[in-house]
């Protein structure tokens, strides 16, 4: 019986066909011998997502995520998964994902679905993966382990190689243990688990940020060839399950987590100003009522509580600088922060046989009352120059006085007041389903799921949100600000249009209570036996709306409002037309004059209770809702042998109702630089904001994939799973299933073509192949092999404003001349024209802006399209050798090594410079999912041993 979901238990035998009838959904149920014989790094078991068609690992979406295995599904981010521990939600509900990492040895089993899943799964829109913990047994059993690394299992990585670093130090020590067995036979069970890890590594810093940090000393930057980022963690997990009678048991289960890092968000392009320290407790419960009510009525009940407390901070408080390049320094612009996360549950979930027919039906309730926090974005004052280190030093013409050159700050933000932000929200989701066997042949499931979501969107802290407020007070003068329904946002053209900005924003969103899913699906056994069957179905999956999209709602509720004080920009020495507005603040100084550590320094506007003039505004559609996708799959399975089926299945996701957030207060580039609302702003008496950002449920992505596996059980000392998926994600500028996604120009429509292209996860092909070979005397060869087409990436023309909207947008796409093929000299060539066309205009009228916008304009060149480029393919290879020795036949000592990327592949993925304007277009930055510890960046090596009985 499988922990907090009704379900039932089929006993595997060697004559057992590996086909599934039951089977309806996408899913692969990871064997407890995989988790133990295969490689994993690190020991985090979301690295065998990966052994379902379908899943890759992806790139950290958030600090907190940094140092486990981050998977995702259907060309996603990885944020729209759902992971249950027993029936009970593992889920952060502020930006998504999980949130614990449990002990590997307290892991029984694990199944991922990704597609097509069933009515009593809910919350996710993406994926859900279901684990249930250890129990103990009527005999003692248990482990001890070690795993261990240092500097010399691992070798240098090529970005450290080319800039002529000496290797890091590095050392790593991973133990545990497990023990469990019976209290009282037949009746009370208890089984702990503890894992320990203590890491001591460095990331390397590139040797041309490091020649750029260095030039940039005088301003305050440390540069150094390495960062150290060190790593301890504990994991807990108890159990004790005890048995009333043969009709009913119960269980408990406690799990907890510590961890302390530094520098977890550094990059290869820092120095060690811009460092940080993050520390997480996490605690995740349950208890678990099992009754059998009836020889065909079974009845589980399951209350659980989830507790986490993260906190992110520096402790330094330096400005903030940032180059064009991406080299940066000074107090990290992400702290300080803190999430916390207090959350109980409780679900009931019942099954019945009538007949032909399984009912089931369930209810879950979770109440939160505490997920909050505070987020202190640039808690020092941030400047963007217009160019590198090395051109600021070395231009004369432009810049000559270096740093202190007027102009050469293109952008400049400071913020204040009170950060923090909280909710208590309340989530209740039904389902009903019937598995329908119709005849010996044919089995249907029809299920139907509703969820309601009370108070994530923290409506009432909004109607106080200063935007809102501000907003309200604009619409009551009679002064324009921009249309009040929308122009159909697909923009065709580069003729801007308030139109594409319209919409009543004078109201509030509701709760959302329109999450209906019908979930319909089929297997049909074609050959009578269970070797040929064919499945099929369709269903809607709601997700639900992270806390980080009304953060900032939330947070201009405080009496004291927190928010971007100030924020202004100019194009550059070059800049005749820097509007009055962009002025920094306390000096009277216009932003394209100012000369740094020559004038004074900014005064950052105090905040107090209504937004400072020219703050960031933030505000949610009153339509907005929860975002949701559409799936389907179809498919075979065909037991090749008795141990071996083939499966073949096509799959297809849409989402809908995703998030996009869309300035609706941009510089407005056509009409002197005035902005929508500021005049209305001005005359309700209210202060004049500057951008502001509407969140709205209008993201769509798409995907569609060819799934082939092929899966052995171990025969003839040999076990295998191959993996081969065929797909296409597409998205509008940004993550499928993510959050801002903001359009390069929000006057020419939020899905406009040069906007749409491949998502940045999107792989074509992907090949996974893991398996173990037995070989005399039993030794152990498991490895596993994953091989991914290049990620893309998408070329920009530069970092800067060239369209003249402001902030909150993402960077303008590269331009090439009409008719020229793309390709990296024809971006080239482009920015050659285009300086050319900025030196020959003597009067300073032609910027790279304007050249930009009016030749796109006229034709004579073209605009390229989102991650219409693609980086380097994936492969990494991995393997476990091991030799087991047995003592008396109850005692195994196994002794074994680990090698992670073995081929000493420099695996960059997409992660190169993408703009055109830098020295560096198109070189490495580092290397794939470039926040994330778990692929490593060259070959790691780790011997080990675990004694068990």
């Amino acid at each position: 019986m499988s922990t907090g979901t009704v379900s039932t238990t089929v006993e595997v035998t060697s004559s057992t066909l590996l086909t599934d009838i039951e089977k309806l959904d996408s899913s692969t149920a990871v064997t407890p011998q995989e988790i133990t014989d295969l490689p994993l790094n690190g020991r985090d078991i979301a690295n065998l997502a990966i052994l379902a068609p379908g899943v890759k690992l992806v790139d950290s979406y958030d600090p907190t995520k940094n140092r486990y295995a981050v998977y995702a599904v259907n060309g996603s981010s990885g944020r729209n998964t759902n992971t249950t521990v027993n029936g009970i939600d593992n889920k952060d509900n502020t930006v998504g994902g999980a949130v614990m990492q449990l002990p590997l040895e307290a892991v029984e089993e694990f199944k991922i679905s990704t597609n097509r899943f069933s009515a009593e799964n809910g919350r996710s829109e993406g994926a859900a993966l279901n684990i249930v913990t250890r129990a103990g047994t009527n005999q003692f059993h248990g482990a001890l382990y070690g795993f261990f690394r240092s500097q010399a299992l691992q070798t240098n990585n090529a970005i450290a190689i080319q800039g002529g670093q000496p290797k890091p130090d590095y050392s790593r020590q991973q133990y545990g243990g497990a023990f469990g067995g019976p209290i009282r036979r037949d009746k009370d069970f208890g089984f702990f688990a503890y894992e320990a890890l203590r890491e001591r590594s460095s990331l390397s810093v590139t040797n041309l940020a490091f020649q750029e940090l260095t030039l940039a000393i005088p301003l305050g930057a440390v540069p150094a060839h390495t960062i150290a980022t060190p790593f301890d963690e504990k994991r807990y997990n108890g159990r004790l399950d005890h048995v009333f009678n043969e009709n009913e048991k119960i269980y408990v289960s406690y799990s907890a987590q510590d961890n302390k890092s530094n520098n977890d968000q550094s990059t290869g392009q820092v120095d060690t100003t811009e460092g940080n320290f993050t520390i997480n407790d996490l605690i995740l419960t349950n208890v678990t009522l099992t009754s059998i009510l009836t020889p065909k009525t079974i009845n589980n009940f399951t209350a659980g509580f989830q507790y986490w407390n993260n906190l992110i901070d520096s402790k330094a408080r330096t400005p903030y600088f940032l180059f064009p390049d991406g080299v940066s320094f000074g107090t990290n612009i992400n702290v300080p922060q803190k999430s916390s996360q207090h959350k109980f549950q409780f679900r009931d979930d019942f099954s019945h046989t009538l007949a032909r027919h399984t009912l089931r039906a369930g209810v879950d309730f979770v109440y939160e009352p505490q997920v909050g926090g505070f987020f202190e974005n640039n808690p020092t004052p941030e400047f963007d120059f217009f160019a590198t280190a090395s051109t600021l030093l070395t231009n004369k013409a432009l810049y000559p006085t270096g740093f202190s050159s007027p102009g050469a700050i293109q952008a400049s933000t400071g913020t204040s007041g009170d950060p923090s932000f909280n909710l208590s929200p309340k989530m209740i989701g039904v389902y009903f389903e019937d598995d329908w066997r119709a005849n010996s042949r044919l089995l249907l499931n029809i299920g139907l799921r509703y969820d309601r979501d009370v108070d994530t969107y923290g409506i009432a802290k909004q109607a106080i949100s200063r935007t809102h407020q501000e907003i309200v007070a604009a619409s009551k003068v009679n002064v324009p600000t921009v249309p009040t329904t929308q122009t159909p946002p697909t923009g065709i053209g580069y003729t801007p249009s308030l139109g594409f900005l319209g919409g009543d924003y004078t109201g509030l969103p509701k709760n959302d209570n329109l999450d209906l899913s019908p979930r319909v699906g089929l297997s049909y056994d074609i050959s009578g036996n269970g070797r040929f069957i064919i499945r099929g179905g369709y269903g809607l999956y709601f997700g639900q709306t992270f806390e980080n999209i009304p953060l900032f709602m939330i947070q201009q509720s405080n009496n004291q409002v927190f928010a971007n004080t100030y924020s202004i920009s100019c194009k550059g020495p070059t800049d005749k037309t820097c509007a009055p507005s962009n002025v920094v603040p306390g000096t009277n100084i216009l932003l394209s004059n100012y000369r740094y550590g020559v004038d004074p320094a900014p005064l950052i506007p105090k905040a107090g209770f209504n937004l400072a003039p020219g703050s960031t505004g933030r505000v949610m559609d009153p339509a907005f809702r929860n975002p949701y996708t559409q799936q389907i799959n179809a498919g075979i399975q065909y037991a090749v042998t008795n141990h071996g089926v083939i499966e073949v299945e096509y799959v297809q996701a849409r989402g809908l109702h995703e998030d996009k957030t869309v300035n609706i207060n941009p510089t407005q580039y056509f009409a002197g630089g005035a902005r929508p609302f500021s005049a209305a702003f001005a005359a309700a008496g209210v202060p004049v904001l500057g951008r502001f950002g509407v969140e709205k449920s209008i993201g769509r992505s798409y995907y569609d994939a060819l799934n082939i596996s092929y899966r052995q059980s171990m025969h003839r000392h040999f076990s295998t799973v191959l993996n081969y998926t065929y797909g296409k994600a597409l998205a509008f500028q940004g993550n499928p299933a993510a959050f801002r996604n903001a359009s390069t120009n929000p006057f020419l429509g939020e899905f406009r073509q040069p906007d749409h292209g491949t998502a940045p996860n999107d792989e074509r092909h992907h090949v996974t192949a893991a398996g173990t070979v037995t070989l005399p005397f039993r030794i152990e060869i498991s490895p596993i092999l994953s091989i991914g087409s290049a990620r893309p990436l998408s070329i920009v023309e530069s970092t800067s404003d060239l369209w003249g909207v402001g902030s909150g947008r993402s960077n303008p796409h590269a331009a090439i001349l009409a008719g020229a093929k793309e390709t990296p000299q024809a971006y080239i060539d482009y920015l050659n024209a285009a300086k050319a066309a900025v030196a020959a205009d003597t009067t300073g009228a032609t910027t790279q802006a304007t050249y930009y916008r009016n030749r796109l304009t006229s034709g004579a060149c073209r605009e390229v399209a989102y991650d219409s480029y693609h980086g380097s393919p994936f492969i990494q290879l991995d393997a476990r050798f091991s030799k087991t020795i047995s003592i008396r036949e109850h005692y195994n000592i196994s002794l074994f090594f680990q090698g992670f990327n073995l081929t000493n592949r420099a695996n960059y993925g997409p992660n190169y410079d993408v703009t055109v304007t830098d020295a560096t277009f198109l070189q490495p930055l580092g290397f794939i999912n470039p926040t994330s510890t778990v692929i490593p960046r060259s070959f790691t090596g780790e011997f080990g041993g675990r004694f068990s009985f």
